[in-house]
């Protein structure tokens, strides 16, 4: 699955499965990509593979807007298959990052998963140790034995696995004694409220002993500020991802990240903006979510957060609020 399909917004569209089977032939859907960055260096070392829907009547959807509907049926190992081959495929240009790819409990519980997978990097000539699987801990596996020994076989291979959401879900022990996992994502909810003194800093910093006890891996999600990427780098933090440094980006602009990185200093120590002061223009895909949620009678409060829980934030990197979703329509009624 190329995208968070269980955390789907408060208002979601209404599509059918064939209508996804259609635009699976007709070729309708693309790959973003979100940096995922060193924070001693502030600079991309790999990269997360989000699904949209270029649908051609109603623009770029976002996951939200189509996955859940499939989420629990056999169409979403039709999305995982075209996601893991597009994306294996997009990998190769980056020859030194890996690939981040969501997959669902029921993907990894599936008879065929790992030659599913292994085909993708045969296709793509791409090293098994390239590709990561991130598996959503609050998508309960039903068949644990079954989803061990499989992602063990891509293991095997050099397929890394990773435990997303992490925190957040009562079975992150049991995964991590349980399945072969390489890193754990700390979730974007301890890392908005991270400051000196709060409960998130106590909760993050355990996360992290535990992950470095245990031989993980750890990037932090929902990186928005400077002090908060500053603090997540004195607490061993390795990686980071969040909307301080990047949106997720098409596969253009991901080609131009690889190849600048971000903005280096006089001295070449790498520049992190704030979210005060970087302006990213709101993207259209949010936008057009926006009108859509209008046009269908919910309120500001609840196209608020169905936004945040897509993941999606404001041009300054901000969470939405009602208001902040008025002055957008507002804006966008006045450039009409």
């Amino acid at each position: 699955m190329s995208s968070r399909a269980a955390r789907s917004g408060p208002v979601a569209a209404v599509v059918s499965r064939r209508e996804i089977l259609r635009a699976l032939e007709a070729d309708e859907f693309v790959l973003h990509f979100q940096p995922i960055v060193e924070l001693q260096s502030g600079q991309p070392r790999g990269a997360e593979a989000l699904i949209r829907w270029d649908h051609p009547s109603r623009g770029l959807l976002a996951p939200d807007q189509f996955l859940p509907a499939i989420a629990q049926t056999p169409v979403i190992s039709a999305i995982t298959d075209w996601v893991l081959q597009a994306a294996c495929a997009a990998a190769v240009r980056w020859p030194d990052w890996t690939l981040s790819v969501n997959v669902t409990a029921r993907d990894v519980a599936g008879d065929a998963f790992a030659e599913q997978v292994l085909a993708a990097l045969q296709a793509a000539t791409l090293p098994a140790d390239r590709l990561v699987l991130e598996l959503t801990e609050t998508a309960l596996v039903q068949d644990l034995p079954r989803a061990a020994r499989t992602l063990g076989e891509l293991r095997q291979h050099g397929v890394g696995v990773a435990l997303d959401d992490f925190g957040t879900g009562y079975s992150s022990m049991l995964y991590l004694r349980e399945l072969p996992v390489t890193s754990v994502k700390i979730d974007r909810v301890f890392t908005s409220g991270l400051r000196q003194g709060s409960d998130d800093l106590a909760i993050v910093s355990s996360l992290l002993t535990l992950a470095r006890t245990v031989g993980l891996t750890a990037v932090a999600e929902g990186v928005e500020t400077e002090p908060q990427a500053n603090l997540l780098a004195s607490l061993g933090c390795p990686l980071g991802q969040g909307y301080l440094w990047s949106k997720a980006v098409p596969v253009d602009k991901a080609d131009a990240l690889h190849r600048d990185g971000f903005a280096l200093t006089v001295d070449g120590t790498a520049r992190v903006r704030t979210r005060h002061s970087r302006q990213i223009d709101v993207d259209s895909v949010v936008v057009a979510r926006v009108h859509e949620l209008l046009a269908r009678g919910a309120s500001l409060n609840t196209i608020a957060a169905a936004l945040n829980s897509a993941g999606e934030r404001t041009a300054t990197g901000s969470r939405w609020h009602p208001a902040t979703v008025a002055r957008l329509i507002n804006r966008s009624a006045a450039d009409e």
